[in-house]
């Protein structure tokens, strides 16, 4: 099936937020990055509300096509792929973190779901300490994956966030991570819905996901913002809507904000110049990639020093909690 529709606006689908059917154009674009298919793709936002989401949907059926091989979470080859001792001591650091935002909860199970190959929920495991249950719940886990899990004691779980959660335990855990992920799901509302019902009473649930606001995204914004990562961001929030997200799905605001974008500084530029994220090729462009350390320094300071000064950026996070 065609993924675009070759008008500027329509009356047709449904946004997830208010409901209208109305929608107009926000962005057409090929996929930049890693070519997955054939497109142009479309962005469209709600006549209403100004939420904006990829239209058309795809189908559950086409989503897994949108994720080749190439791409960058298990590219070693792509200029966004990080790991070694520096991305260690990141992790580690967001992992201290994440203690000081559930501060004043205590947390006996930990879930993290979309964590990928699990490194991210090992350094929080060691961050709460040994007595804390682990869980890392995702479509699918490779070998390698399971057998690190089981040696430093995290529990493996296969499940979908929007269709199939009930693996986890109802009412049974203190604090659930969604990093990165709820731009990637077809129906967001349900996930954080289901969420809702696995927490504890006076349980959180720490979200980071796109902000369509940073200075990155105001300069791309037509067409090579990184934050659209087309065809694979699904939909696109703003501090407001990710708030009404939220508290339609019952959640008390427990705090929210604005984190440094690192990636999308780099991914927006790169788009621009023409350079895709499978692999580095011989540009003098080619400097802009994840792992080149003053780069990224100086584009999480410069987001850093803005945020402080009280404006936005392209990466926002909230923390719901479970009403008691």
């Amino acid at each position: 099936m065609s993924l675009t529709n070759p008008g500027n606006t329509g009356a047709d689908g449904a946004c997830i937020l208010c409901g209208e059917r109305k929608w107009s154009l926000v962005v057409r674009a090929e996929d930049m990055e890693y070519a997955c298919k054939p497109g142009p793709f479309d962005l469209v936002a709600c006549a209403s509300c100004g939420h904006v989401y990829k239209h058309p949907m795809p189908e559950p059926e086409e989503v897994a096509s949108l994720y080749p091989p190439t791409y960058y979470t298990v590219n070693k080859k792509s200029p966004l792929y990080l790991d070694g001792p520096i991305y260690e001591r990141k992790l580690a650091k967001d992992a201290r973190k994440l203690v000081e935002q559930a501060r004043g909860i205590e947390v006996r199970s930990v879930v993290d779901i979309g964590g990928g190959d699990i490194q991210r929920l090992i350094k929080v495991k060691e961050a709460f300490g040994p007595g804390v249950e682990a869980v890392a719940f995702d479509l699918q886990f490779e070998e390698e994956w399971i057998r690190k899990a089981a040696a430093h004691g995290v529990k493996v779980v296969v499940g979908n966030v929007e269709t199939d959660i009930e693996a986890l335990t109802d009412n049974g855990h203190d604090l659930i991570v969604m990093r990165q992920l709820l731009e990637h799901l077809r129906h967001p509302e349900v996930a954080v819905r289901n969420v809702y019902r696995k927490l504890r009473p006076g349980g959180l649930v720490i979200i980071d996901t796109p902000n369509r606001g940073g200075l990155d995204y105001h300069l791309w914004k037509d067409r090579y913002w990184g934050g659209y990562h087309i065809p694979r961001h699904f939909h696109l929030f703003t501090l407001p809507s990710l708030t009404r997200l939220m508290t339609d799905a019952g959640y008390h605001i427990y705090d929210q904000g604005y984190l440094p974008s690192l990636g999308f500084w780099v991914m927006s530029l790169r788009n621009k110049l023409g350079l895709n994220s499978v692999e580095r090729k011989d540009s003098l462009w080619e400097f802009l990639y994840f792992k080149n350390i003053p780069l990224s320094v100086a584009f999480i300071l410069f987001d850093w020093v803005r945020i402080r000064l009280g404006f936005e950026s392209s990466n926002q996070f909230i923390i719901g909690q479970k009403k008691a």
